[in-house]
């Protein structure tokens, strides 16, 4: 008896350790041993030093725990900043949200009422700017791809927010605005842009007045400085990369920080449909929007699937060392993030805690329909256009094309390796390759990392796979899909 109420205490301690706040202890005590179970074996396989996990509903925290050290050999707590990365285009897209609530935007007219200044390249169309709308760069179907020239995830060198943002034009979209899905932190950059055009406030400025403060969220930021001057934070780990704080030009896409206790009031106030501590931050109807799928599963800054007969909305995050995971389940009422210093699928971890506990509490048995007035995400649902070509020409090979022939590799810019990277660089090793090839006649591009694809030229040395990535070879400048390549 005495050893069962040992085990009871640790079970106990271990669901509320490097924690504060309001702690639900309804639930039975086992369950908080299986969470704690599950986040050390997820942080074991993958290698994690630091990690931050909560589960919730929309009035309490159920389970939270801090786990590890950050990079600065501080004890990970509930309050320790982390990056965020793309779990920051559903906050980037509430601040679009509410600026359309107070009349300053419209997410469905061109962006070139607010960006005059702005061009994009495209085969596809005539002036795409004045065709691209807010609500196409936060559903990913602008055509846009996913990285810019200057300022990405391969590439650490350090660059202004407006060397970021003025490198977008430089881009070759990759479909007719508006046909189809793909990927892209470039258009929450620019909506970022747009937010503070509109508002006259800088969008860290913007997000802290009608946001982070509103939500209790004092540990969240896109201000590179406070990061700098924050001692509870982590930096992120990349391996073979010294672990030190690069800045994110990602403004609208991947640059917030914030701590577990800020995001779950995040996560609330969705919960809750857009109030939080009883005040309304965002109309039911505008916070429904983002919940609206567009193409492939994605909404306006969100992820919808189903789920336990029901939808769940999500957006996961992974760069610059970091992993992240925010789902939440509007009609069971239950929410789940994870924040680690290292990339992982952190989906998997909040998956699974959260299904835990659904079949553990009967949830299914308890969906609340009524609270969402029969709102059903896939309604708005579209068709896309799968392969279309801009490109006028086949892929027959030409006797010009034998000088494009041949290996290149992606730069990996501002990245400071430690001694057994550079080894491994000096013996060869090049992480991220592309080979550009004459198979059967024809033009082929293999990449490390997205396989094989046929080549199409639009313009002397400017080819497009079928997908739609540019492989611009017509200069000294060369990049594939926006990543700066060289020859070697």
């Amino acid at each position: 008896m005495k050893a069962s109420k040992t085990i009871l205490a640790l079970l106990l301690f271990l669901s509320s350790a490097c924690t504060k706040g309001n702690i639900n202890t309804n639930s039975n005590p086992n369950i908080y041993a299986h969470f704690h179970n599950e986040t050390k074996v997820f942080m074991k396989k993958n290698g994690i030093k630091g990690l931050a996990v909560a589960i919730f509903d929309n009035k309490e925290i159920i389970w939270k725990n801090a786990y590890g050290k950050s990079t600065y050999q501080h004890r990970i707590n509930d309050s320790t900043m982390f990056s965020i990365q793309s779990v920051s285009k559903n906050i980037t897209t509430l601040a679009v949200m509410i600026a359309a609530k107070e009349g300053m935007l419209d997410i469905d007219v061109p962006i070139s009422e607010y960006l005059p200044e702005f061009t994009v390249n495209t085969c596809f169309e005539q002036n795409p700017e004045t065709k691209i709308t807010l609500r196409m760069l936060l559903s990913n179907t602008s055509g846009l791809p996913h990285e810019a020239p200057i300022g990405n995830n391969f590439d650490y060198s350090f660059v202004s927010i407006e060397e970021h943002l003025n490198s977008i034009e430089e881009s070759w979209l990759k479909f007719p605005v508006g046909t189809n899905y793909s990927y892209s932190n470039l258009g929450f950059d620019l909506a970022a842009q747009i937010v503070e055009r509109v508002s006259g406030l800088a969008f860290n400025e913007y997000l802290k007045v009608k946001i982070f403060q509103p939500l209790g969220m004092y540990n969240s930021t896109v201000n590179n400085q406070v990061v700098v001057n924050e001692k509870n934070k982590t930096d992120g780990i990349d391996f073979g990369v010294k672990s030190k704080h690069y800045p994110i030009p990602l403004i609208g896409s991947g640059a917030v920080y914030s701590s577990l206790n800020d995001m779950v009031n995040f996560v609330q106030m969705h919960l809750n449909y857009g109030e939080y501590d009883d005040e309304r931050l965002i109309n039911r109807e505008l916070l429904f929007e983002l919940y609206k799928v567009n193409l492939n599963n994605y909404g306006l800054g969100t992820y919808i699937d189903t789920l336990y007969g029901s939808y769940y909305l999500n957006h996961n995050g992974g760069g610059f060392g970091f992993g992240s995971s925010i789902l939440w389940f509007p009609e069971y009422n239950i929410g789940c993030l994870v924040l680690a210093n290292k990339p992982a699928n952190c989906f998997t971890l909040a998956s699974a805690i959260i299904s835990k506990y659904i079949n553990a509490n009967n949830r299914s048995r308890i969906r609340d329909t009524l609270s969402t007035n029969g709102f059903n995400p896939f309604d708005s649902l579209k068709e896309k256009m799968d392969g279309v070509l801009c490109c006028i020409s086949d892929s027959i090979f030409k006797d010009e094309w034998v000088k494009y022939l041949g290996s290149y590799k992606v730069i990996l810019g501002g990245r400071e390796f430690m001694w057994y990277a550079k080894i491994a660089f000096a013996f060869g090793y090049k992480p991220f390759t592309i080979k550009v090839s004459e198979i059967d006649n024809e033009l082929w591009l293999n990449t490390s990392w997205l396989g094989k694809s046929k080549l199409y030229e639009y313009q002397p040395g400017l080819f497009f796979t079928k997908g739609g990535r540019a492989l611009d070879l017509r200069d000294t400048n060369l990049t594939y899909d926006n990543l700066k390549i060289v020859k070697y």
